[in-house]
């Protein structure tokens, strides 16, 4: 299977790929699929659109478009929150990674792993994918839009205002920038950490908890104590700055969902979009290792990539996706290819261990190792690392399309294996 680097798309750039196009996508990266992305296409189903399509039929396009193969839904990040100032989330040992929701640890014939059993999000992502658009608004997205438009950015100013006094207004969106951090590395840290935890919702008993366990470690700059917290209070004291200037022209309600997108930053390699408002203001927020790609570029270089596959002979293209695209061309005038440079330096040396999946005696070992944690449950046995890359393996069940436009993804040898292992009982 291939890998890839980590990526997030808004619905902007998802929906300017063709069909061809969205399979070439999940096929070289990792797809982080955040609750945002849902709420973001579903707000469709409620507009009145000027074409001959409906909006479920609009809607229903994105959805099948949407990564399946190489897609991980993103746990809110309410209770990324949560988990970080319950002391159960250490941030510098996510490494840009989707941080998907009840892995539980798994080990057997002294094989250490963790298995991602179906969580509520992922059963939000299947149900997207079988256009089950209403039972994802009942049971997700109503709530997840209704956090978000929570936050009232007019009253994150009046209150900073009564707090920390009257700021000039910023120049440009960097000097925002600038200003928000020169706030949360300024102001009093007892005081930020109500003020914050307050504005962002948390009940009152978390935030004297917070409080305590703070003083207990000798009260730390806040960066250090909770840097997930920090920059979700960053990004929203940023966007208070700006609203009064014309620095971000027609802002409207609808930013709101895409500032929150800014609160999944830290679970990515690369951020894309064709929004204008990301392009601004993303950037601001990466850190040195991540990397913002315009939608625009995005699409012209899945373009190019599914012209360079399209030309393969028939015996190639035969194999599927899975087999003779695994890692991407080694000529470096693909962005993809950059990219994997960046993120997968050694994807163009691979270790001598590494099993080729190409081969189906290796493919269905894999498969029946898969199998075993299910079939040999009681033999299954729990343990205690929580270090990913320190598992021999990580393995999330899921079900994809065989075919996806015009690509075909597995060999047919490698789809009866498939079928067989589903048939099988356990």
């Amino acid at each position: 299977m291939s890998q890839g680097p980590s990526l997030i798309f808004d619905k902007s750039s998802l929906e300017s790929l063709n069909l061809d196009e969205a399979a070439l996508l999940d096929n070289f990266y990792v797809s982080n699929i955040t609750p945002l992305f849902f709420v973001e296409c579903l707000a469709d189903l409620e507009k009145a659109i000027r074409s001959k399509s409906t909006p479920e039929q609009l809607v229903g396009s994105i959805a099948t478009r949407t990564p399946d193969m190489q897609s991980k839904a993103n746990v809110h990040h309410s209770m990324i929150l949560k988990a970080e100032l319950s002391r159960n989330l250490d941030l510098s040992k996510v490494l840009e990674r989707p941080m998907p929701a009840g892995g539980t640890l798994v080990e057997l014939e002294g094989k250490k792993g963790m298995m991602f059993q179906t969580n509520p999000e992922e059963e939000a992502l299947q149900r997207w994918r079988r256009r089950e658009f209403l039972s994802v608004e009942r049971a997700f997205a109503k709530e997840w839009r209704a956090a978000i438009l929570r936050i009232n950015h007019d009253d994150l100013l009046s209150m900073m205002r009564a707090n920390i006094g009257h700021w000039r207004k910023p120049k440009s969106l960097e000097d925002a920038k600038q200003m928000a951090d020169f706030i949360i590395d300024n102001m009093d840290a007892e005081w930020l950490i109500g003020f914050g935890m307050e504005f962002l919702d948390m009940r009152r008993e978390a935030i004297a908890w917070v409080h305590n366990d703070w003083t207990t470690r000798r009260k730390p700059a806040i960066r250090e104590y909770a840097p997930y917290f920090t920059l979700l209070l960053t990004v929203n004291i940023f966007f208070a700055l700006v609203l009064p200037t014309q620095l971000l022209r027609d802002v409207k309600p609808s930013h709101q969902i895409d500032l929150a997108y800014l609160y999944y930053l830290p679970f990515c390699s690369v951020f894309t979009s064709k929004d204008r408002f990301h392009a601004q203001i993303v950037p601001l927020f990466l850190n040195q290792r991540q990397t913002f790609v315009n939608g625009i570029e995005l699409k012209e270089e899945m373009q190019k990539l599914n012209a360079y596959y399209s030309a393969m002979p028939d015996e190639v293209l035969r194999q599927g996706l899975f087999n003779f695209a695994q890692t991407p061309p080694e000529d470096t005038s693909f962005l993809t290819t950059r990219l994997w440079d960046k993120y997968l330096p050694l994807w163009r040396n691979p270790s001598p261990d590494t099993r080729d999946l190409r081969d189906p005696e290796i493919s269905q070992k894999i498969l029946d190792e898969v199998n075993k944690l299910t079939s040999q449950a009681k033999e299954v046995q729990s343990h205690d690392e929580y270090d990913l890359d320190k598992l021999n393996h990580v393995t999330i069940r899921r079900s994809v399309f065989a075919h996806k436009g015009k690509w075909r993804r597995f060999s047919e040898e490698q789809e009866r294996s498939i079928e067989q292992s589903r048939e099988k009982p356990g």
